[in-house]
């Protein structure tokens, strides 16, 4: 993958968050103007020496080196019924120059809702090894200002979303939380904090809290997870098993 395919890649992004906000519309809330943002970041994502960056015909992935392990955030195919075929090559080619490096390790983010990526990846043998739940909030008062907050049994960050979303105002990512943290106080702290989502991590695999679910609201919480798989030669050679119509380049 180079630089100039940057265009294209943030344009199968563009059709992706257009996807999404059907599943969580404030959550993946397109910003305005969100491709040409995201184009820049992916040119210079593709020409950093911390990245594998690879494309199909039908898709890509960026990998980010972060030792001991990497991360996989920008990844995406278009149809989805190529996750099977392009998707598959695209994530264990990267993951065989990842092994290469001395990097075990892949970390790959996706949405629940997402299942056609979500079965491609388990058919990878992908963990689930982080989970969380977005809950939308009616805040409160004036926004406070970004940074940490915490409340009993947690803490986290208020922060603005990622340039290239739009849920409407900050984000309360709860990224420590105790055992015992309730997920209906950490709700409420965050719309006295003045955000508009709360982020709250579960234990993998564990359903929603009941408590985040507002008694005759239109939806329950929507879900994001990301899933560890352990590079190991067998799945390396699976490879060869994916056919000749999903064709890596660099």
């Amino acid at each position: 993958m180079t630089a100039g395919d940057a265009g294209c890649a943030a344009a199968l992004m563009e059709r992706q968050r257009q996807v999404y906000a059907g599943y969580s519309p404030v959550f993946w809330r397109p910003a305005e103007g969100a491709a040409g943002l995201h184009e820049r970041f992916l040119r210079r994502q593709v020409l950093s020496a911390a990245t594998v960056a690879l494309r199909t015909r039908h898709g890509f992935i960026i990998c980010e080196r972060r030792r001991p392990e990497a991360l996989v955030d920008e990844f995406t195919v278009a149809p989805p019924g190529t996750w099977e075929t392009d998707g598959a090559a695209l994530l264990l080619t990267a993951a065989g120059r990842l092994a290469a490096d001395g990097i075990s390790t892949v970390r790959v983010v996706t949405t629940h809702a997402d299942r056609a990526k979500a079965s491609m990846l388990a058919d990878l043998s992908l963990s689930l090894s982080e989970q969380w739940w977005v809950r939308e909030l009616c805040p409160s008062g004036q926004p406070a200002a970004p940074g940490r907050a915490s409340g009993p049994g947690f803490s986290g960050m208020l922060a603005p979303a990622p340039p290239v979303y739009d849920p409407g105002g900050l984000v309360f990512l709860a990224d420590r939380a105790g055992e015992n943290a309730d997920a209906a106080t950490i709700a409420r702290s965050a719309e006295a904090l003045g955000a508009v989502l709360a982020v709250i991590p579960a234990t993998p695999g564990t359903a929603p809290p009941r408590a985040l679910s507002r008694t005759g609201g239109p939806s329950p919480p929507t879900g994001t997870s990301g899933g560890t798989r352990n590079i190991t030669p067998r799945s390396l050679r699976s490879r060869a098993e994916l056919g000749s119509g999903a064709r890596t380049a660099p």
